[in-house]
């Protein structure tokens, strides 16, 4: 039987490693391969490992549906050259409206595809306002969300095993 000891220790060394390591990967490349959304999908994967969502087909469905999302968004309302929210502090109307577009389609889509994935939804919205929108931010978001799912699928599979014997 696990221990609340041994729980607390796999859970919070498995989030740390996976943020450690995207970080990590992130410096040597001089790439941006830690983002707001992989904070979330550490989180499910070694806080709820049993979730639909932390599952390896709904993280990548996911995030990518949220990724193609907050593009759309941005390309449909012409908000390519509006202000980067988390830059400037502002938030002109065309984010606003792209936000909300980015957030609908993202549910939709995922929902449709039961790939739902809450961390999908700030993967859009990292897009849609301002973030990253370009497509090499685009190829290392896809990059970043396949690692972290890589490396974070065997630390999902201890914690289920962890849980379980618990």
């Amino acid at each position: 039987m696990a221990s609340k000891g041994m729980e607390l220790t796999t859970a919070t060394i498995g989030k740390g490693a996976l943020i450690l390591v995207m970080a990590a990967a992130g410096w040597a490349t001089r790439q941006p391969l830690i983002f707001a959304s992989l904070g979330p999908t550490a989180y499910e994967l070694v806080e709820k490992p049993k979730d639909q969502s932390s599952k390896a087909y709904n993280i990548i469905v996911g995030h990518l549906v949220g990724l193609g999302a907050g593009f759309l968004a941005v390309y449909l309302l012409n908000a390519w050259q509006e202000p980067n929210v988390p830059l400037t502090g502002v938030v002109s109307a065309a984010r606003v409206w792209t936000a909300v577009l980015a957030a609908v389609l993202t549910t939709l889509v995922t929902l449709l595809l039961r790939a739902g994935q809450p961390a999908a939804i700030a993967t859009s919205l990292l897009v849609a306002l301002g973030s990253m929108q370009t497509k090499r931010d685009a190829v290392v978001m896809i990059v970043a969300v396949l690692v972290i799912t890589a490396i974070g699928e065997p630390v999902r599979r201890v914690r289920m095993k962890l849980m379980h014997e618990g």
